[in-house]
């Protein structure tokens, strides 16, 4: 078990923040918890990682036994040279789940965090028991031809997937601070402190090469079966409430369509003057959503 220097962690005021690794089977994962009661994991997207939650964990803890995680290959995880498609990634997250104790919890998460979550639900129904996700969209996308313009605005993703130029472009951490200012949806802007906290993982080569991977296998491996219904023969249960800021610039809202036969209960709210990093632009809104969600008064 890898030992925890606690000082090497960004601090969150006004809750105690606890860090431990758990091993996923070979896998070092790393959580941050606070708070006590039934689990509320977290799980972030890219190119962050637990700290994305900082607005909210301490609201949360008040409330729930929080644990937000990083995804292998980003943060302070693991970092192996193989195992990032979404869907051993989701295998991933059930283990660990598993790992932890828990044979149920609820999920709030954004982005890649949401996808592995959807993914995850629909193959092991009754382990998320919510789940609050935000600029994310389900996994039973329309295949019509509004995808040509949601596809050309994933583009994005090309840069970052390349071998060798993808990592060494990550590395110096540039491209994550354009994504972050990209569209100035943020009114009061990103500091370079707030930027650095999440770019400056990525100088670890293994970071940056375990990210590049990630997007090369969604390109090379994943969006055509997407696209031809490769997760049609899963149907989910979990209530899920999806908050989405339209002027996404990498996620189309195009993507948010072609799941209602495959799923008992999804609710999508779109909000104006957002964009990608919601939880970063408006973290009131996304903490009264989704206390609504998880009925708490």
């Amino acid at each position: 078990m890898k030992e925890i220097s606690e000082n090497e962690f960004p601090e969150i005021e006004g809750t105690k923040v606890t860090h431990r690794y758990i091993d996923t089977g070979g896998i070092n994962i790393h959580i941050a918890e606070a708070g006590e009661g039934e689990p509320l994991l977290m799980l972030h997207g890219w190119p962050q990682h637990w700290y994305m939650w900082k607005k909210q964990i301490p609201l949360f803890a008040k409330h729930f036994q929080v644990i937000a995680a990083d995804i292998k290959g980003f943060g302070w995880s693991d970092a192996p040279e193989k195992g990032y498609t979404k869907d051993e990634l989701a295998d991933e997250l059930v283990i660990l789940i598993k790992t932890l104790g828990y044979n149920e919890i609820r999920l709030m998460s954004h982005d890649w965090g949401g996808w592995i979550g959807f993914i995850a639900a629909a193959k092991n129904p009754g382990l998320i028991k919510q789940h609050f996700a935000t600029n994310i969209a389900p996994i039973w996308p329309k295949l019509d031809l509004k995808l040509i313009p949601a596809t050309i605005k994933l583009s994005y993703m090309i840069p970052v997937s390349m071998p060798y130029f993808g990592p060494k472009i990550l590395a110096k951490g540039n491209y994550q601070r354009w994504l972050f200012k990209r569209g100035n949806t943020r009114k009061e802007g990103w500091t370079e402190e707030e930027m650095n906290v999440f770019a400056d993982r990525f100088r670890d080569i293994s970071r940056a090469e375990a990210s590049s991977k990630l997007y090369r296998d969604f390109i090379l491996k994943e969006y055509l079966p997407l696209g031809l219904g490769k997760y049609r023969k899963y149907h989910l249960k979990t209530p899920s409430y999806i908050l989405f800021g339209i002027e996404d610039r990498q996620v189309s809202t195009a993507f948010l369509r072609g799941y209602e036969h495959y799923s008992d209960d999804i609710k999508i709210e779109l909000v104006e003057k957002a964009g990608h990093f919601i939880v970063d632009e408006q973290p009131d809104l996304v903490n009264e959503r989704a206390m609504n969600f998880f009925k708490i008064a």
